[in-house]
C-alpha cells in the first residue's frame, strides 16, 4: 500500500505534464494513451496489493507433513535446492532484497541517453505499468493459486519454524527474478528501439541483461527459496513482460528521418524505423 500512495500522485504529476507538452506523434517510439496507461498502471498495483494479502494470508504448513517430506521425491533438476547450506541463508536472502530493490533503478541508466531523456515521462510509465502487470503476473497467476513448497522446507538443516511458515506455499515461481528482469529487459528493449543502428549488436545488451535476474536467482537458489525452475519461470515471465510492454506501445506512425551526411561526400542518409 505504501508503493501505491508513492506511485499515485507520480502518475498524476507526469499525466499533468504530459498533458501540458505537445507530444511528437510523428517522432515519437512510443506512443502513450494517457486514458489507458495510467489507469491500468494505477489499478495493476492496487491488484497486485490485494493479491499479495492473500498470499500472505495463507494457513501455516502442517507440522506432521512437513517432517515426513522426502527430498528425493523431487525431480532431479530441481533437488539441489533442498540441499542448500542454512549457514548462507540470511546473506543469500539480504542479497537478492537488495539485488531486486536495486534492479528497480535500472531503466534510469537509459536517461543518460540524450533522445531517451527527452521522453523521460513516457519511459516511466512504461516501466510502472510493466512492473504492476508483472507484479499481478506472480500473484494472482501463480502464488495465490499454485502452493509449491519452497526447498528449504525439505531442508531437516533449517528449524521447525523457519519450515513451517506460510510464504513457504509460494516457491512458484520466482517473483524477486521476474522483478528484476522485468527491469532489466525493459531496460535493454528501450534501448534498442532508440538504437536501431546497433542491428545485431542489441543481443549484446540482451545478453547483459540476463546477469541482473541470473545473479539474483542464484542468491535465491543458494537461500533454498527457490527450486531452478522457479527461477526460469521468473526470468521468462519478466522478460516477456519488460520486452512486450513497450513493443507494444511503439509508435506506427513514427516517420521515417532524414538524415544529412557529410564527410568524403555530401547527400542525405534515409532510415525507417518499424
Amino acid at each position: 500500500m505504501k508503493k501505491i500512495l508513492f506511485i499515485l500522485p507520480l502518475l498524476i504529476t507526469i499525466s499533468q505534464l504530459y498533458a501540458q507538452k505537445q507530444d511528437r506523434i510523428n517522432n515519437s517510439i512510443y506512443k502513450i494513451n494517457l486514458w489507458l496507461d495510467i489507469p491500468v498502471t494505477i489499478a495493476g498495483f492496487i491488484t497486485n496489493d490485494i493479491g499479495l494479502r492473500v498470499v500472505k494470508n495463507k494457513p501455516p504448513l502442517d507440522s506432521l507433513k512437513v517432517v515426513q517430506l522426502d527430498p528425493s521425491e523431487i525431480n532431479w533438476f530441481d533437488r539441489g535446492a533442498a540441499r542448500q547450506n542454512v549457514d548462507s541463508y540470511s546473506t543469500a536472502i539480504d542479497i537478492s532484497d537488495y539485488g531486486a530493490s536495486i534492479s528497480m533503478f535500472l531503466p534510469l541508466l537509459l536517461f543518460a541517453d540524450e533522445e531517451i531523456r527527452k521522453d523521460w515521462y513516457k519511459i516511466l510509465i512504461l516501466f510502472l505499468e510493466a512492473e504492476a502487470i508483472n507484479g499481478n503476473a506472480y500473484s494472482w497467476l501463480a502464488a495465490v493459486h499454485i502452493d509449491r513448497m519452497r526447498p528449504l522446507v525439505y531442508n531437516s538443516d533449517f528449524p521447525l519454524n523457519k519450515r513451517l511458515e506460510s510464504r513457504n506455499r509460494n516457491s512458484f515461481f520466482s517473483g524477486h527474478v521476474s522483478t528484476v528482469a522485468t527491469a532489466s529487459f525493459f531496460t535493454a528493449k528501450v534501448y534498442s528501439d532508440y538504437h536501431p543502428e546497433l542491428g545485431r549488436k542489441k543481443y549484446i545488451i540482451y545478453s547483459a541483461a540476463l546477469i541482473p535476474p541470473i545473479f539474483v536467482g542464484a542468491c535465491r537458489y543458494k537461500s533454498g527459496k527457490h527450486f531452478p525452475t522457479d527461477i526460469i519461470t521468473g526470468l521468462a515471465v519478466g522478460a516477456s513482460i519488460g520486452i512486450l510492454t513497450p513493443h507494444l506501445h511503439k509508435n506506427k506512425n513514427y516517420n521515417p528521418a532524414v538524415i544529412p551526411v557529410t564527410g568524403s561526400f555530401t547527400g542525405l542518409s534515409l532510415s525507417y524505423k518499424f
